[in-house]
């Protein structure tokens, strides 16, 4: 008998994750990867952009909501809006660059043209399709449902059973903090970002970005390059018993707050910090801005945005495949904030992200590492119950715990598994 033997069947979501363990095949299962595309990515919120990074008129950038590529554009008359990048011809990408201005979008293949809100206004010898013809019938499609929070951009790709403030759950009190930062209330968002390849899946990516309980072992060799320069070593405030705290916020967002802590960032007791944190208590008062300045954050909003306060910067989370991940790193400035301090943060996160950082490399290597790990059949699971003993119901969305605590993985998966599940 000849052939190779059958694939096993398709797992079901709900059969792979417990209260303190997820299986395997959640991380290696190519069928699942599809599932989760179609029912997380593009039948829920994602994040796409942010404002500032098409602040004019005709800018645009273009990026994907799960598989769908998308383009964020700021049209003159209608505002912002997300356009499926498809061409209602042919099925051409019509914007393939990562980001410009231009006054229409036209498609490389037979020229059809359209405007930035995505009305169709330009096709070659249009006579071809006869008398009565509708143009208007195949404008880009548009996302039915944009929204924006701080100046960050969100999308859904199909009909919406929450509006955009409540899936943001808990995760909206501390991009308030952030928002409350800024002299306009947003962030200003650098268009070109650090750009590096996880090999592994996407979610242990954002597993990943809110664990408190790798660093001092994962980053060891970047923490005494640390304390070689400062004289001290920060890695001790991610270390059990610190005074930070990991925490879940509803919706699968998740959260690392460090504010209780010195994690020794750089600029913050500068001359134009103090500056910047009197004019705060000028416009927040004194009990406000003192948490605002104080504010030492990782906040991941599920399913694909991770933003940082102490290396200022947001990652977007684009996977690709079962097993391959793509990371934009954005760093950010807070505007009206201190020159210098937004300058050292930007050499911060170049420090630790970028292809030749210190901090970054280990954890995809680590990531990879787990991926190359969970093809083995021999161990099914994957432990997430550290610290459930002791996780406090601080709210309704919110429950928090050690900074070393798996609290966030947890709630992510409980999300995971209302998504999954609900419409199988």
């Amino acid at each position: 008998m000849s052939g190779s033997a059958p694939p096993p069947p398709a797992p079901s979501p709900g059969d792979l994750v417990h209260a303190d363990r997820v299986h395997r095949r959640a991380y290696t299962d190519a069928a699942l990867f599809d599932l989760e595309m179609e029912r997380i990515f593009e039948r829920g919120w994602v994040f796409v952009g942010a404002e500032s990074e098409v602040p004019a008129p005709g800018d645009y950038k273009t990026a994907t909501i799960g598989r769908v590529p998308v383009i964020l554009s700021r049209d003159k008359d209608q505002g912002i809006v997300v356009l499926v990048n498809r061409c209602m011809h042919r099925g051409a990408t019509v914007c393939r660059e990562d980001y410009g201005n231009t006054s229409a979008f036209k498609c490389l293949y037979h020229g059809w043209t359209y405007k930035t809100s995505g009305d169709l206004i330009g096709v070659p010898f249009g006579g071809g399709y006869g008398k009565g013809w509708d143009k208007s019938a195949f404008s880009l499609r548009r996302a039915p449902h944009v929204g924006s929070y701080a100046g960050l951009v969100f999308a859904s790709l199909t009909a919406v059973d929450v509006d955009l403030e409540t899936h943001l759950g808990g995760a909206r009190k501390y991009l308030d903090l952030m928002r409350d930062n800024s002299a306009t209330g947003s962030l200003d968002v650098a268009r070109v970002p650090e750009r590096y390849v996880v090999e592994a899946n996407w979610k242990l990516q954002l597993e990943n970005v809110v664990d408190g309980y790798h660093p001092p072992f994962t980053h060891e060799t970047a923490f005494e390059a640390i304390a070689r320069e400062k004289g001290h070593n920060p890695a001790t405030t991610s270390t059990q018993g610190s005074g930070a705290r990991c925490a879940t916020l509803g919706y699968g967002h998740g959260l690392l707050d460090y504010s209780d802590t010195d994690r020794g960032y750089s600029g913050k007791s500068s001359d134009s910090a103090l500056a910047h944190h009197a004019s705060l208590v000028e416009r927040l008062g004194q009990e406000r801005a003192d948490e605002v300045s104080n504010a030492d954050l990782q906040l991941l909003v599920f399913p694909n945005l991770f933003v940082q306060t102490g290396r200022q910067h947001l990652r977007v989370i684009r996977p690709v495949s079962v097993d391959r991940t793509e990371v934009y790193a954005h760093p950010y400035a807070v505007p009206g904030g201190p020159e210098d301090v937004n300058k050292a943060q930007l050499k911060a996160i170049a420090w630790w992200a970028s292809a030749g950082g210190f901090g970054q490399p280990e954890d995809l290597e680590a990531l990879a590492a787990c991926q190359r790990g969970l093809a083995a059949p021999m161990a099914e699971w994957n432990y997430l119950g550290r610290g459930l003993h002791r996780e406090v119901a601080l709210s309704e969305l919110e429950t928090s715990g050690d900074v070393t605590d798996e609290v966030a993985q947890r709630g992510m998966y409980r999300r995971w598994i209302e998504l999954m599940v609900e419409q199988s």
